[in-house]
């Protein structure tokens, strides 16, 4: 397969019961404009897969300022010698929250961007024993202070159990360089690890065990364990199970770089909006230059028919910080999405989350609350949707969907309430020369 891609504009308009998500309610209307491009290429030598859209939007009343926002995600990999030398690049570009504990609105997201680079050498020592040695140069940069270098260096010893399955040794170490004014300092992390992997079309299971050390340099350091499961089983030729279960010490650059789509990934069209939990797969979407212990475990049932599809997801995780403890927190949630492909034309589709998240570092001692002297502060969410998308043309389609967002929030009395109900319509309007790029919203 050559370089094939496919060009796409669109124009959203959006109605918001309360677009600033407070107790006082204030409506508005924003228009979106959106442009892009995707692209994949699959030859001997470079596989690569990309998307890259630039989104403008513009606030009727004036709640917030108009603003530009530039979102890419890919991948590639140029072999320049086959089986011994490759290079690799990521890059995943797009915007994240400030403030877990704020509403999301457009006041509390930032532009981030993340890129890595580096060789990858491979050594055959007989056709079941494979060396590998590589570098990664990467820059984790945020419209803001935070950002950082990073320098990472890995060797693998990898074993050919058979055709699907392998076993490796590795280690990985990153030099991680803030760029001043830095609040925390510049600090090495290592990781040593054993990886089995069973790999098919149908199955696959891979297994991750090991620790990982991180020292500041002039400060202390932190130990923890690398533990990481991803199974995924097919019950039936429409359904399939995945099971995703980790234990390790991560930061938020790390998080971001494993939303990059794979060079080789097959093409998933994309849908007109994407459920808060589905977002969440893709790691931790805060800005912050602390570490943390991440303790995550999800269970999705997918199937998929020739017309009718759904899935139904359930997660559970924990978040502990290093420094910034007071954001220490756990969260359950799930979801159900569906999808009916009613005619070649139109395709209904309907989602529903529940997120709950509690702060146990900010409990406080508040006699007077009705929750009791002492309680964890928690917020719950809430997401419903409903939308059609109707395809006019091969190229044209228009979608209509409206969404309803809500948050209960369990404060102390002295703090305001923070609770919302967002109502939320959106007319979507989308051209698209074929299905390497879908013309959405991507915030």
């Amino acid at each position: 397969m050559a370089w094939q891609y496919d060009l796409g504009a669109g124009f959203m308009l959006a109605h918001d019961s309360n677009i600033t998500r407070t107790m006082d309610p204030r409506a508005e209307w924003t228009e979106t404009r959106v442009a892009g491009i995707g692209s994949s290429e699959r030859t001997v030598d470079l596989t690569a897969r990309l998307v890259a859209q630039v989104e403008n939007r513009d606030f009727v009343r004036n709640t917030y300022q108009s603003d530009t926002a530039y979102f890419l995600n890919g991948a590639a990999v140029w072999t320049i010698a086959p089986q011994q030398l490759s290079w690799a690049v990521e890059d995943v570009a797009g915007e994240s929250l400030l403030d877990l504990t704020a509403p999301d609105t457009p006041a509390n997201r930032v532009k981030t961007n993340f890129l890595s680079t580096g060789p990858e050498f491979t050594f055959r020592i007989n056709p079941t024993n494979m060396p590998v040695i590589g570098s990664r140069y990467g820059r984790y940069d945020i419209q803001g202070p935070g950002d950082n270098r990073r320098y990472t260096s890995y060797a693998r010893w990898v074993h050919q159990l058979s055709e699907p399955e392998k076993l490796s040794l590795n280690y990985e170490a990153t030099h991680v360089e803030f760029t001043a004014p830095a609040l925390l300092p510049d600090f090495l992390r290592q990781g040593t690890f054993l990886r089995y992997e069973r790999l098919s079309p149908l199955n696959s299971l891979t297994v991750e065990g090991g620790t990982t050390h991180i020292q500041r340099y002039g400060g202390d350091q932190t130990n923890g364990r690398l533990a990481r499961l991803a199974a995924l089983h097919t019950l039936t030729s429409e359904a399939a199970v995945r099971l995703n279960l980790s234990d390790q010490i991560s930061d938020a650059a790390s998080d971001l770089v494993r939303g990059v789509v794979s060079a080789d990934s097959p093409i998933v069209p994309a849908t007109p909006t994407q459920s808060a939990a589905a977002v969440a797969l893709t790691g931790s979407n805060v800005v912050t230059g602390d570490v943390y212990r991440s303790r995550r475990g999800e269970l999705i049932y997918i199937a998929q028919g020739r017309r009718f599809g759904y899935s139904v997801l359930g997660y559970a995780g924990r978040v502990d910080y290093v420094k910034t403890v007071d954001q220490n927190y756990r969260e359950t949630g799930g979801s159900v999405s569906l999808n009916w492909t009613q005619t070649d034309a139109v395709r209904v589709y309907a989602y529903a989350d529940y997120l709950k998240r509690t702060f146990p570092s900010l409990a406080r001692a508040d006699p007077n609350s009705i929750l009791g002297p002492n309680f964890e502060e928690r917020d719950t969410y809430r997401t419903a949707a409903l939308g059609v998308t109707y395809r006019l043309t091969p190229k044209l389609s228009i979608s209509v969907e409206g969404k309803r967002l809500e948050r209960d929030s369990k404060l102390p009395v002295d703090v305001p309430p923070q609770s919302y109900v967002d109502n939320r319509f959106m007319l979507l309007l989308g051209y698209s020369t074929g299905p390497q790029y879908s013309a959405i919203s991507r915030r």
